[in-house]
C-alpha cells in the first residue's frame, strides 16, 4: 500500500463532508435571516396598506383626514426602519407618494371649503383623485412586496413624483 494514499483517504473522507455541512450551516442561517427580514419588512408594511385602504372609502365629511394622513406618515417611517439597504427604494418611494397624497387631500379639503355643495357626487368628485392615489400607491406596495412589481417601477414613479414637485415648486 502507498502511505500517501493511506493518509489521504481518510483525511478527505473526514474532510469533504465537513465541509459540506458547514456550506449547508451556512446556507440555512443566511436563508433564515432572509426570511426573519421578510417577516419584519411585511409586518411593519401591513398598517401601511390598511391604512392606504382606509383612504379608498374615507367620508371626509365625516371622517378627519388629516389624522389618518398622520398616522400613515408615522406608520411609513416605522416601515423605513425595518429595511435594509437592497430595500430602502421602496420606503423612499412611499415618503415620497405620501408627499403627493397629502397634496391630493389638501387640494381636495380646499375645494370643500370653497363650496356650499355637499351633494354627494361632488363629494366623490373633489376626492377622486385622492382615493385614486390611495389604491394606486396601495397596489403598487403591494404587489413590490410580493415580487410582481420590480424596482424600476418604483424608480420611475419616484422620478415622476420628484419632477412633479420640482415643477410645483417653481410654480
Amino acid at each position: 500500500m502507498n502511505p500517501i494514499s493511506d493518509i489521504v483517504i481518510p483525511v478527505a473522507a473526514i474532510l469533504v463532508p465537513t465541509a459540506i455541512a458547514i456550506w449547508l450551516a451556512r446556507s440555512e442561517r443566511k436563508s433564515a435571516e432572509r426570511s426573519r427580514y421578510l417577516e419584519r419588512r411585511t409586518a411593519a408594511a401591513e398598517p401601511i396598506i390598511l391604512s392606504l385602504a382606509q383612504f379608498i372609502s374615507l367620508d371626509p365629511v365625516h371622517e378627519p383626514i388629516q389624522a389618518h394622513l398622520r398616522e400613515l406618515r408615522g406608520r411609513i417611517a416605522v416601515y423605513r426602519t425595518t429595511l435594509d439597504t437592497e430595500d430602502a427604494l421602496s420606503g423612499d418611494w412611499l415618503a415620497l407618494q405620501h408627499e403627493r397624497g397629502m397634496l391630493l387631500w389638501w387640494s381636495a379639503m380646499q375645494t370643500m371649503d370653497g363650496s356650499t355643495d355637499r351633494s354627494e357626487a361632488f363629494i366623490l368628485g373633489a376626492f377622486s383623485e385622492g382615493r385614486t392615489w390611495a389604491n394606486a400607491t396601495m397596489q403598487t406596495l403591494s404587489g413590490w412586496l410580493a415580487g410582481h412589481i420590480s424596482d424600476d417601477v418604483l424608480k420611475r414613479q419616484g422620478a415622476a413624483l420628484m419632477k412633479h414637485e420640482g415643477e410645483t415648486s417653481e410654480a
